[in-house]
């Protein structure tokens, strides 16, 4: 439900009945796609460094049909040089990516966590059920221009830095083909999707506690918030999400653009993946123009290395 049409609810409900404020809350929904999970708990004994950025809040943002994506944002306590959006990894809650955000902040940049629709705590698709979903391959990145062009608003004196990981890395590389703007920046991909089989999964289990980094924090913020526990992904979402790669692995050698240096793109790709896994990465890095491949040390570098790129293009411009 957009913020104007519940503003309109609220308004209307404080004038009705109860019963016709129900009947109201039901007509919307049924007009509505799913809204997003705007009201995590932080889960006990969790250790500071993945908490919630100071000033953090939560938002909500709908593009044309779409359900809503569900979006965060926080500012460093100096001007900021540049924003940063990072496209949440559907494998874990949006809150797993607290450390990257607090990084990033420290380094001096603004940043944004988006959570695309179908996926975490962002609002669902009707009939979508308890599994990550997505109508179509390209859905992400509709929702995620949306939201940059409605929302972000970036400048060309404070641009705008993409980072997507894991699945949601086909979307940042694929953006870096659409989005030509002096106000972009230039993109990172972390250990992104390089095609293959996609695991299905299995429904949230308190005992199962997921190896990974990001997924054994995204565990604790499961246990304490259940509209957080999308674990098994749907077929048709692994049919859109293979779609999508095989969309950007099939570009023809980049064109560069005659009237602009395009953006700067970076995959990041950790010491521990397999040589395959590292010479698909590279790959598909060789689609995409000004694009190169660099090590690194795992998710909980992520964030300085980020901050470390955006320094190095930002004395480019």
């Amino acid at each position: 439900m957009s913020r104007t049409l519940r503003f309109t609810v609220v308004a209307v409900c404080a004038a009705a009945s109860l019963a016709g404020c129900d009947k109201i809350k039901s007509a919307t929904r049924d007009m509505q796609p799913g809204q997003a999970f705007l009201d995590s708990q932080i889960p006990p004994g969790l250790s500071p460094q993945y908490f919630p950025p100071q000033g953090f809040v939560w938002g909500a943002y709908r593009a044309k049909n779409l359900p809503e994506a569900r979006y965060g944002v926080a500012s460093p306590p100096v001007n900021p040089k540049a924003q940063v959006l990072i496209l949440a990894d559907p494998d874990y809650p949006a809150e797993s990516y607290f450390e990257v955000m607090r990084q990033l902040l420290d380094a001096g940049y603004g940043v944004w966590l988006f959570e695309a629709p179908g996926q975490g705590g962002a609002g669902r698709y009707l009939l979508q059920n308890d599994a990550v979903f997505a109508a179509g391959a390209k859905d992400s990145q509709v929702a995620a221009t949306g939201f940059i062009n409605d929302i972000v608003k970036p400048t060309a004196d404070k641009p705008l830095f993409v980072v997507g990981t894991g699945y949601s890395a086909i979307n940042s590389l694929a953006l870096s083909t659409v989005l030509k703007s002096d106000s972009v920046g230039g993109f990172v991909g972390y250990d992104p999707y390089v095609g293959g089989d996609i695991s299905k999964g299995n429904i949230w289990h308190r005992e199962d506690v997921p190896k990974s980094y990001w997924g054994q924090i995204g565990q604790n913020w499961q246990m304490s918030n259940p509209d957080l526990r999308l674990k098994v992904k749907s077929d048709n979402w692994q049919k859109q999400v293979k779609k999508a790669y095989a969309d950007l692995n099939g570009l023809h050698l980049p064109v560069v653009a005659l009237k602009r240096r395009p953006a700067a793109v970076r995959v990041i790709a950790p010491k521990s993946d397999s040589t395959g896994e590292a010479n698909a990465a590279s790959n598909l890095c060789a689609r995409l123009p000004r694009c190169e491949v660099m090590p690194n040390e795992g998710p909980q570098a992520l964030g300085r290395d980020v901050a470390a790129f955006i320094q190095t293009e930002l004395t480019k411009i």
